[in-house]
């Protein structure tokens, strides 16, 4: 198979990422309104039990950043000189819409406590907690997120440090130097997974920087189809045979899905501000049915009617904010080169 032509088909790249990131947002989302509030729907109900791997989205998010970032750092030739530009163009485009979300859940919890159907505990803003959502310090104090989905990203911006640092390393043409490093990176999930962080996940991030490489004409597709299978290897050992196929997936699609429909490239295009926004969002939607009424029939119709809820909200939190700061980092450039339309679309959200 000539896999020098894969290199030249990026806008087809482009749009099935697109289209993961639409699934795997759309699967956190479903996830969290099916089985977030335990007492909405019982544990054999169907409609449950069909969320049961929705937070596997999180690692198609891990898989998908593994690739993509290298790849646009392939694309602008990235060296270590670049990396607070890097780092920049990174927190301008995810770091905004995250605070935004901040405000938004405080705004809402606040709101929630005026309603006569409210049955939780009174206002409060825990300070200290709250400052810890700035640099997502809360991951190394163990305090509780706000949101659900935000330990993921600290564990994502953790990646990006490490990615910025260890490019080099990546794409030296030396296999010695490159496999060395991704080899002490799988190691790490070993031996440093009692510190969690970015170290638990390493399969992940492995399995797309594997596809960089391979798509980027860095590695054969031989050493590309054994240090893949080791990874795998390592995968199916710590996590099992779902995560495994999910990521086997997950490269597949990358590879070989050549058209995706208009609708899930939208769903890829809102899918942070999807996943920023759809607990706080249709959490509340779920909570207030579930005080509402006990038909079960009921209960079963409101998850899709959350879920659409959800997407007509991120549509908005896109068009008001995130598409504000998406073309804002995108504006800012390497020295000495301009943007490419594939780098504006490399955030991942970063679940």
């Amino acid at each position: 198979m000539k896999w020098n032509a894969i290199r030249v088909k990026l806008p087809k790249q482009i749009q099935s990422v697109e289209l993961l990131r639409g699934i795997a947002s759309s699967m956190v989302c479903y996830f969290h309104l099916a089985r977030g509030n335990t007492n909405f729907l019982a544990d054999d109900n169907f409609v449950k039990k069909m969320a049961t791997w929705g937070w596997s989205g999180v690692q198609i998010f891990f898989v998908i950043s593994g690739f993509v970032i290298p790849y646009a750092m392939f694309q602008k030739k990235y060296t270590l000189r670049n990396f607070f530009t890097f780092l920049k163009k990174r927190i301008i485009r995810i770091e905004p819409p995250y605070l935004i979300s901040i405000v938004l859940i405080i705004v809402l919890a606040f709101v929630s406590t005026l309603s006569p159907l409210y049955r939780g505990a009174p206002f409060h803003i825990d300070l200290p907690n709250l400052l810890g959502h700035i640099a997502y310090l809360n991951v190394f104090t163990g305090q509780k997120w706000l949101n659900d989905v935000y330990w993921s990203l600290a564990i994502e911006f953790q990646y990006y440090l490490l990615i910025a640092v260890s490019y080099g390393l990546i794409v030296s043409k030396k296999i010695y130097i490159r496999q060395g490093f991704l080899f002490l990176f799988l190691l790490s999930s070993f031996w440093l997974k009692d510190l969690g962080f970015v170290f638990v996940y390493a399969t992940y991030f492995i399995s797309g920087i594997l596809l960089f490489q391979l798509v980027s004409q860095l590695i054969s597709f031989t050493e590309y189809i054994i240090s893949t299978v080791c990874v795998i290897g390592v995968l199916e050992f710590q996590q099992g045979t779902v995560l495994s196929l999910i990521v086997i997936g997950t490269i597949l699609v990358i590879l070989f899905v050549n058209r995706v429909p208009a609708f899930f490239r939208f769903m890829g295009m809102i899918s942070y501000s999807l996943y920023l926004i759809h607990v706080p969002i249709g959490g509340r939607i779920i909570n207030i049915t579930e005080v509402k009424t006990g038909n079960m029939i009921i209960r079963e119709l409101m998850v899709p009617v959350a879920f659409a809820g959800c997407v007509l909200a991120a549509w908005i939190y896109y068009r008001l904010f995130e598409k504000r700061f998406k073309m804002y980092s995108s504006s800012i450039k390497y020295a000495g080169w301009a943007t490419t339309s594939y780098e504006e679309k490399s955030t991942v959200p970063t679940t």
